[in-house]
C-alpha cells in the first residue's frame, strides 16, 4: 500500500496543482483564421475555468508542421496544447514526403471542436455568377485562372475542381486561409476555398462571391448556397475541421482536467450559437473516436490526391 501510495501522489499532486504557470496553446496558421478563432475561445474557457493565463501562440507555415513540430517537442505536462486543422492532424501525412512530426505517434487526441464544407469563394469581377460559368470561363482561358490556399484542405479542394471538371487553373500557396482570401479580394488571385468561419463573413460584406458548397447536399447552416454537386461538379464532397491535441504522455488527471474544461467551453450555448451563425458545427468526440477520424482522413486524402493527379511534395 505505501508503494502504491508514493506512486500515485506525483499523478495526484499534479492535478491539484495544475495549471503550475502559463498555458500555451499553439496554432498553425494566422491571426483570424478559423482554427486562431477556436483556440482564442478555448483559451478564455481554460482561463475562467482552470483559472490560467493563457497565450495563443502563431506559428504558421509549412502546412502547419512548424507548429506541430513544436507543439510535439513540448514537455507533456499540460501547459502547451495545439489547436489545429486536419491538416496537421492528419492530411498532411498523405500531403507531405516527410514530416518533423507524427500526428499520431507524437501526440493523443483530445477532442474535435468543430467542422464545416468547404466554399468556393471568387472575386467579384470574375465574370462567372456561378459553379458552371467558372467552369466555362476555366476551360477558355486555361491557366489563367489562380486559385490561392492556406490549408491542405483548401489545397486539395482547387485541385479536386481542376480534375472534377476538366479545367487548368494555377495553385498559389499561402501561409493561411484568411491571407489567401484577403488576395481573392484584392484581385491577386481569382479564386480560393475556404472554411465558412473565414470566409462567410465577406461573403455576407460583399467583397467575395459564393458559388457553392463542397457537401454532398445543402448544407443545414447555409441552405441557401447551391452545392458543387448540384452544379454539375461530380461528388465534390470535402470538410474542414478543427481538433485538440496534446504532446503524448500528459499525466491522466491534467489530461481529463484538461479535456473537461474544453469540452464545457465549446459546448456552451453562447459558443455554439456563435459558430453556428459562422457556418460551423460543434462537434465533441471522444479521444478514440478523434483518432479514428485522423486515420480514416489520411487514407481519404491520399485517395483524393490520386484522383486528382498530386504526388507528395
Amino acid at each position: 500500500m505505501a508503494a502504491t501510495s508514493s506512486l500515485t501522489a506525483p499523478a495526484i499532486v499534479r492535478a491539484e496543482t495544475f495549471p503550475s504557470g502559463p498555458i500555451r496553446i499553439l496554432v498553425p496558421f494566422g491571426p483570424g483564421s478559423a482554427t486562431d478563432q477556436s483556440a482564442r475561445a478555448v483559451g478564455d474557457g481554460l482561463n475562467r475555468l482552470l483559472g490560467a493565463t493563457v497565450v495563443v501562440d502563431n506559428k504558421p507555415g509549412a502546412n502547419g508542421a512548424i507548429a506541430a513540430d513544436l507543439a510535439a517537442k513540448s514537455k507533456p505536462d499540460g501547459h502547451t496544447i495545439f489547436v489545429c486543422s486536419n491538416t496537421a492532424a492528419a492530411s498532411n501525412v498523405a500531403l507531405m514526403k516527410s514530416l518533423p512530426y507524427d500526428p499520431l505517434k507524437d501526440f493523443d487526441p483530445v477532442t474535435i471542436i468543430g467542422k464545416a464544407p468547404v466554399f468556393l469563394m471568387i472575386n467579384p469581377k470574375v465574370e462567372a455568377q456561378t459553379a458552371a460559368e467558372l467552369v466555362t470561363l476555366a476551360k477558355r482561358q486555361p491557366g489563367k485562372i489562380n486559385f490561392g490556399s492556406g490549408s491542405s484542405s483548401t489545397r486539395i479542394s482547387g485541385e479536386l475542381l481542376k480534375a472534377k471538371a476538366g479545367i487548368d487553373m494555377v495553385h498559389v500557396p499561402y501561409k493561411s486561409t484568411p491571407l489567401a482570401l484577403q488576395d481573392t479580394i484584392s484581385g491577386h488571385v481569382q479564386m480560393c476555398f475556404t472554411d465558412p468561419v473565414t470566409g462567410l463573413p465577406q461573403v455576407k460584406a460583399g467583397t467575395v462571391r459564393c458559388l457553392g458548397v463542397g457537401h454532398r447536399t445543402r448544407y443545414t447552416l447555409t441552405p441557401e448556397i447551391p452545392t458543387l454537386i448540384e452544379q454539375g461538379i461530380p461528388d465534390f464532397e470535402l470538410m474542414t475541421w478543427t481538433g485538440v491535441l496534446f504532446p503524448k504522455g500528459i499525466p491522466q488527471p491534467v489530461f481529463t482536467r484538461l479535456r473537461d474544461a474544453i469540452v464545457k467551453t465549446i459546448t456552451e450555448p453562447a459558443y455554439v450559437e456563435r459558430q453556428a451563425a459562422g457556418g460551423s458545427e460543434i462537434a465533441p468526440c471522444s479521444p478514440e473516436e478523434m483518432r479514428r477520424i485522423q486515420v480514416a482522413e489520411i487514407q481519404l486524402y491520399r485517395d483524393m490526391m490520386k484522383v486528382a493527379g498530386i504526388e507528395p511534395e
